[in-house]
């Protein structure tokens, strides 16, 4: 009766061994190893190939917004144009698949996805949690969650950059000013005569430096056509023209870009682009 018992233990246990509801190595970890590999080199269509036609994507999203394959392609590919490369770090990087209490096979992924945008030169690491469901070896239900307040456009520097403009407009000089941060970095157009004291730090070197001497040395000096353009990392960029005289009667029309940077509602970096020999030929006595 005891060697009954011990064998029936031994089966329940060996039973148990065999049931593997916890693993770091399975078929579906290396195919889904497959589709990190392909979305890093924006591989989209053998990224596609490890999805089943009617899987539902949830990134960051509930059940109500999901997306198909074909639009999660989309966006990725949107995506990727703003990037200038874009990883998760092997060394970062985690799979498990398991088994629920009711047979789903799910996969599990853990990473540190690092990129680069294009237009600041900016590099992000955003650490990314995806879970896939599996049957019959294609992925038939994913969800992403990721931190993206990092990257996301922040819509009240629009609103900041546009009084400081309404502002200048105005003359109302001192409320331009206030909109600054006490260590704004002013960089003006390399070779524009005002660059001479580039970078100008703080408010009253903008001041002294940059727009007393553009009202000392102009009859008129208008900013027209502004159009702003909110972009990541807080920054707003600006593009609008001069249109301005000197006071030797030559006037000029110039096309112009400002690039904003802002942090916690205040400017703490400014960078123009201008035509700089129309500006030069026009103050030329």
């Amino acid at each position: 009766m005891k060697n009954c018992l011990l064998l029936a233990l031994s089966i329940v246990l060996l039973a148990s061994c065999n049931d593997k509801r916890y693993t770091q190595q399975s078929p579906e970890i290396e195919t889904y190893k497959k589709v990190i590999n392909a979305y890093q080199n924006q591989d989209w269509e053998n990224f596609s190939t490890h999805y089943a036609d009617t899987v539902m994507i949830y990134n960051n999203t509930t059940k109500d917004k999901g997306q198909t394959l074909t639009q999660l392609i989309e966006n990725n590919k949107q995506d990727a144009s703003m990037f200038s490369s874009w990883t998760y770090l092997d060394k970062d990087s985690e799979y498990e698949m398991v088994v629920t209490d009711k047979g789903e096979t799910w996969v599990n992924f853990w990473g540190l996805w690092q990129a680069k945008l294009k237009i600041t030169g900016q590099t992000y690491d955003i650490p990314a949690h995806m879970t896939v469901q599996f049957v019959d070896g294609k992925i038939v239900k994913e969800h992403g969650y990721w931190d993206v307040s990092e990257l996301v456009m922040n819509p009240f520097n629009v609103e900041v950059i546009d009084n400081l403009y309404k502002a200048f407009a105005k003359g109302e000089i001192p409320k331009v000013l206030e909109l600054m941060d006490p260590k704004v970095v002013w960089n003006e157009a390399e070779s524009n005569a005002y660059a001479d004291g580039n970078p100008y730090i703080g408010p009253e070197a903008v001041l002294n430096g940059v727009f007393a001497r553009i009202g000392a040395e102009h009859e008129y000096f208008k900013l027209e056509d502004v159009k702003l353009n909110n972009m990541f990392d807080n920054k707003v960029l600006a593009t609008l023209r001069y249109d301005a005289m000197y006071k030797n009667g030559k006037a000029y029309n110039a096309q112009v870009a400002h690039l904003w940077t802002l942090e916690d509602g205040k400017i703490t970096n400014f960078q123009q682009f201008t035509d700089t020999k129309k500006l030069a030929d026009a103050s030329a006595n």
